[in-house]
Formats: structure tokens, sequence, C-alpha cells
């Protein structure tokens, strides 16, 4: 019994090392040939926006046009990140945020049963 409460107590923490790498996510996308860079959180919220001076003498819809690009390209690799973390879990990268919150919640409802019938 003390091995399975190990176990789950260690699932728990790698449980919450993800959450927190998870968390750590960041995003970078580029476009106009280097000149547009921006950067977005893990929540795919952008973080910032650096523009090379010359990129304003781009035609306004071609800026708008590179800027959609880079933003997207950020936004692509942070859930590229995102799905290469929870790969390594051996959970399947498609689950959504909602099916992992509604795992974490089942895994600490069993933790805390199984602490509670142990009498630890």
């Amino acid at each position: 019994m003390e091995r399975i409460a190990r176990e789950a107590e260690e699932a728990m923490r790698r449980l919450a090392g993800l959450q927190e790498r998870l968390g750590a996510v960041r995003g970078s996308g580029t476009a106009a040939g280097g000149q547009i860079v921006v950067e977005v959180d893990s929540s795919l919220r952008i973080d910032s926006i650096r523009l090379n001076p010359r990129v304003m003498r781009m035609a306004s819809q071609d800026l708008a046009d590179e800027l959609l690009r880079a933003v997207n390209a950020a936004q692509d690799d942070c859930a590229q990140q995102t799905n290469d973390l929870i790969a390594e879990t051996g959970v399947k990268p498609a689950v959504d945020e909602a099916e992992f919150q509604a795992m974490e919640r089942r895994l600490n409802e069993a933790h805390a049963a199984f602490i509670k019938e142990m009498g630890f």
C-alpha cells in the first residue's frame, strides 16, 4: 500500500511539474524577413511585438499581413511546444484544457480517497 501511495504522490508531482512547464511556454514568430518579431505567452496572448523601423515603409496592408503572419507563427510555436510537453507524458496531444483539468481533478480525488482510506 505504501508503494501505491508513493506512486500516486509521484504522479501528482509530475503533473504539477507539467503544469508549471506548460505555464512557462512562450512562442515566437517572425515575418518580413525577421523584421517583425511577435512573442506570445502560454495562453496565446501577445507578450510583445518588435518592429524594425524599416517595416514602416511597407504599405499598410502589407504590414498588416506580415504582422498577422508573425502572430500566427508565434501561436503555432507555442501550441507545438505545448503539444510536445504533453506528449512527453504519454497523454495524447489533442487533449484540451478542460479534459486536462478533469484528469487532474480525478487524480487529486483518487489520491485524497486513498490517503483517507489508508489513514495517513
